[in-house]
């Protein structure tokens, strides 16, 4: 039977939002982690599959 308190469904709506808030800033924060691995990777001459970045192609990644 589904729940019609109005607090009960807010507290629940707040805890999902937070759930996914915190989820989202792992996820970037992942995204980031991965995008710096793989700019060293390129960079490394003995890493096979990752082709050397174009020119200017470095700071596509880079927020500042």
């Amino acid at each position: 039977m589904a729940d019609s308190d109005p607090k009960r469904i807010a507290d629940d709506l707040e805890r999902k939002a937070r759930d996914m808030e915190r989820r989202s800033e792992e996820l970037g924060q992942r995204t980031e982690e991965v995008s710096r691995e793989w700019q060293r990777k390129r960079s490394d001459p003995g890493v096979p599959g990752a082709p050397p970045p174009e020119a200017g192609e470095e700071d596509e990644t880079d927020d500042g």
